[in-house]
């Protein structure tokens, strides 16, 4: 069984901006193991293409070698080899509208106008913890 989270955004939710995903929960879903190898995969060399050093026998290890770089410097990587891979990092994310009612069925995460998540910070948020999810150490470290 994939482990999952739930994620708070800290916070009382207003209608003031930076403050609208404030109380907001999403259930994160751990990726399963061959989704795990192939997205860490793809990370690690969009990393090496982008001139990063990877270590010896870095594009064997998946989410371990990626935890040892941090998801910020996934940031070296170019935008058009980023973009998917976080974009399928937040398809392990969904909005509980209902966090309390384990019948009400869970949200996902879409661009446009019905997307749940109404910050930019919030992608952030969730990213990071989807990252902390799949290699067990805070991407701040």
């Amino acid at each position: 069984m994939r482990r999952t989270e739930r994620l708070v955004i800290p916070g009382v939710r207003s209608e003031t901006a930076g403050e609208r995903d404030n109380g907001k929960t999403f259930v994160l879903t751990e990726m399963s193991a061959y989704e795990g190898q192939d997205w860490s995969l793809r990370a690690l060399l969009a990393l090496a293409a982008s001139g990063a050093a990877l270590p010896d026998g870095a594009l064997s290890t998946g989410w371990a070698g990626l935890a040892g770089f941090g998801l910020t410097a996934l940031l070296q990587a170019p935008y058009g080899a980023l973009k998917p891979l976080l974009d399928e990092m937040l398809t392990q994310a969904k909005y509980a509208h209902e966090p309390n009612n384990p019948k009400h069925p869970l949200t996902a995460i879409t661009p446009g106008i019905n997307c749940p998540v109404e910050e930019i910070k919030t992608f952030l948020t969730i990213q990071l913890a989807l990252f902390k999810l799949h290699t067990g150490f805070s991407p701040a470290g």
